[in-house]
């Protein structure tokens, strides 16, 4: 994914797009320079591909497809038109991270329908304008390049793997989070919130957020969309390609009483407003958001420490190595993952609280992390999470566990340690022992951080 702090260089392929009748888009692509050689997408999104031409002067040449990819002649730059059948590809894929409709509301990720060469430029941008038709909107995780809120324009690099975009007659809104906001857009298609609810609910999260990270959240811009999905359940996924960008699937029967109880949004949020560790990694992406993501509700108010500390207990235990386990690095199941992951960061915090008189936590490393602006849409190799852990904090703490608990199918005494930070269980509830030798620390995670 290409970082923020690139260089801005030459902006070398322009598309317009054009929302029509039935779903369909009508997708028009000016490539400056040499972009001979195949024209791709991913394979299922091929087949909603159709009248694929190129320019030949003033003439349009039909371009034959090759499998997967369309082989178009243009050595010294050239212009490209085609159809994509957005609608059809949502009702056959049906898929959040490549095409879902609500409604009349049509979500998909630019990289699944802009074709574009095979090439690697590592600096230059494209640009793309949407026309999504009267009463509509396009909505792009993607910067602005305009005052036309229909204009974005990206690194070329992220459509490979671009971040999440919609066109249709959304409901738009900016949610405060700090002193910065959330580009929120809603499709009202059975929607069992009216919008004030969705505004309040999307609010009290991207302000929990900004406010773990002082006032601020980490990204330039963060998308999130919301549509009504069709599980007991909220569901949500980030992708950052352009941009981080949230898609959240509210609940059916969702009420705003569980709105305020809703942990999916902030869990989201954390994911967008971190690096990308990438999939080796993805432990303890999943596992800062697991642990962090009810410590911050509970610091403003939205969750009290009980509930913080019951669930962690439940939790916890699942994120234990079993049989053949070969430490969080290498073992890809859901346990060891997202409550493997928690377990982990669990570890650094008590120890770092412990070995450093509660001078220092894991929140200095997030809060490190946080200030160098770095959120989903950036690559950060493993390495660099390290080194900023030991910078933070002045310890190896993080280094030291990541090699013991990550590299290796290490343990965490759970039992001597809820009981070190005086958590005892007492039928569906937890009752706190504040004699116990880390009761201090454990107040203090939940406590709200001063300033």
């Amino acid at each position: 994914m290409q970082s923020p702090a690139s260089a801005r260089s030459t902006l070398l392929w322009h598309y317009r797009a054009r929302l029509e009748a039935g779903g369909e888009l009508a997708v028009e692509g000016r490539f400056e320079g040499k972009t001979d050689g195949d024209f791709s997408i991913d394979d299922e999104l091929a087949p909603f591909v159709r009248k694929f031409e190129v320019a030949q002067g003033d003439h349009w040449l039909p371009v034959a497809k090759r499998e997967t990819s369309w082989l178009v002649p243009c050595s010294v730059g050239c212009t490209i038109r085609y159809r994509f059948a957005l609608r059809g590809a949502t009702e056959t894929l049906a898929q959040a991270d490549t095409a879902i409709a609500s409604g009349d509301v049509l979500i998909s990720p630019p990289s699944n329908w802009l074709l574009h060469p095979a090439i690697e430029l590592p600096n230059a941008e494209f640009e793309v304008q949407v026309e999504p038709g009267t009463g509509s909107r396009f909505l792009s995780a993607f910067q602005p390049a305009s005052a036309d809120i229909n204009h974005y324009r990206a690194a070329i690099g992220v459509l490979d793997d671009a971040s999440f975009a919609a066109l249709g007659p959304l409901h738009l809104a900016q949610i405060p989070a700090g002193d910065t906001f959330v580009q929120l857009g809603v499709a009202e298609h059975r929607l069992g919130l009216d919008l004030a609810q969705v505004e309040s609910w999307v609010a009290a999260s991207a302000g929990a957020v900004a406010s773990y990270y002082g006032g601020h959240l980490p990204a330039r811009r963060t998308l999130v969309l919301l549509m009504q999905g069709s599980s007991d359940s909220t569901r949500g996924i980030t992708l950052g390609g352009g941009g981080p960008g949230v898609l959240i699937r509210a609940a059916e029967h969702m009420t705003p009483e569980a709105a305020r109880e809703d942990w999916v949004v902030t869990h989201e949020l954390l994911h967008a407003n971190f690096p990308d560790l990438g999939r080796a990694h993805s432990w303890l992406s999943e596992g800062l958001a697991t642990y962090l993501e009810p410590i911050i509700r509970a610091r403003v108010g939205l969750v009290n420490e009980t509930k913080v500390w019951r669930d962690m207990v439940d939790g916890m235990p699942q994120g234990l190595p079993r049989a053949g386990d070969r430490g969080l690095e290498n073992t890809r199941t859901w346990g060891r993952t997202y409550w493997g992951g928690a377990l982990f960061c669990l570890a650094v915090d008590v120890e770092l609280r412990e070995k450093t008189g509660n001078r220092y936590s894991l929140d200095d490393v997030l809060l490190a992390i946080g200030k160098t602006g770095a959120s989903d849409e950036d690559y950060w190799p493993i390495e660099r999470v390290l080194e900023m852990a030991e910078r933070a904090t002045g310890t190896r703490v993080f280094a030291e566990l990541f090699e013991r608990l990550a590299t290796k199918p290490g343990t965490v005494d759970l039992a001597r340690l809820f009981s070190r930070l005086g958590v005892r269980t007492q039928g569906d509830s937890v009752v706190f022992d504040e004699r116990a030798p880390l009761a201090k620390l454990r107040q203090s995670i939940t406590a709200r951080r001063p300033g």
